[in-house]
């Protein structure tokens, strides 16, 4: 049997304000989130690319939490990125069968043009957003399905009761951080009261993105970060925010022209009333 486990899981959504809600709740001294955002652990690379999982060891990912506290997560965004990646949701259940969840949404065609900044900026991509969605019947493409969220909550909850999913809406994170932060507290039956100063503060916004030259992502990826994934989180994110600012250009980003913006609004429109039906939120700042 496995040991120390996290209790709840954030499972996405990338580009929809993970970092920052990972760093809001480690603030809090009943909860124990994991030395490294990202693990990974029970999402595997897709069959046919070679993509790095993260860590794939059940021991060195026992390693991240600490048994005495009750209250243990971890955030990685890949976890709901159906089909890119499978059987994530089955995994999670095998092992932590009780788990909660934390579900983060994004106006789905903003969270998919700042995926792909993302992707541009770590070298992975090197194509226009026009040609990765030239075919948006494939729903393997990481950048759109990730914004499939009715699909992916569906996924979930077939393993996992609704009581036990709490769906989140970056805007609402944006707007009354506070508020969002008492009901997550409430949900995970934490002190609803907690306050603290750094609940003020934002990780990873757009206008901070850098590219990385491909050589330089790979080289962190492969190299640097394996050495350095026990070192405390904000340590990490000073040292990486200061050699971004140092020796690296700021991303140039893109916009949507209307072609490519209508055809994300048709194909998301279904999911978004999908997911208001499930969750009972009406996300009303979204343009799908």
């Amino acid at each position: 049997m496995p040991g120390t486990l996290p209790t709840f899981f954030i499972i996405g959504a990338p580009k929809a304000g993970t970092t920052s809600f990972h760093h809001y709740l480690e603030q809090h001294p009943e909860i124990q989130m994991s030395a490294v955002k990202e693990p990974s652990f029970f999402a595997p690379p897709p069959d046919d690319l070679h993509v790095k999982r993260g860590i794939s060891r059940l021991d060195r990912y026992e390693q991240l939490f600490d048994p005495g506290v009750a209250v243990r997560g971890e955030a990685s965004t890949n976890y709901a990125e159906y089909p890119f990646r499978e059987g994530v949701p089955e995994r999670i259940a095998q092992y932590v069968p009780d788990a909660k969840l934390i579900y983060l949404v994004r106006d789905p065609i903003k969270r998919t043009v700042s995926h792909y900044h993302h992707l541009v900026a770590n070298g992975a991509e090197r194509r226009s957003l026009t040609e990765i969605c030239g075919d948006l019947s494939d729903p393997r493409t990481p950048c759109v399905c990730a914004s499939l969220y009715a699909l992916q909550l569906e996924l979930y909850l077939r393993y996992f009761p609704q009581q036990r999913v709490l769906v989140i809406d970056q805007a609402a994170l944006l707007s009354d951080r506070r508020a969002v932060l008492r009901s997550v507290f409430s949900f995970l039956e934490v002190d609803e009261s907690f306050d603290c100063p750094q609940f003020d503060v934002e990780f990873l916004r757009g206008s901070e993105q850098r590219r990385y030259p491909p050589w330089l992502a790979r080289f962190l990826e492969r190299t640097i970060r394996p050495r350095i994934w026990w070192l405390p989180p904000r340590l990490r994110r000073l040292g990486r925010n200061y050699g971004e600012q140092l020796f690296l250009q700021p991303l140039e980003t893109t916009e949507l022209d209307a072609d490519l913006r209508s055809r994300l609004q048709e194909l998301y429109s279904g999911e978004v009333e999908r997911l208001r039906d499930l969750t009972g939120e009406k996300f009303p700042s979204w343009s799908a």
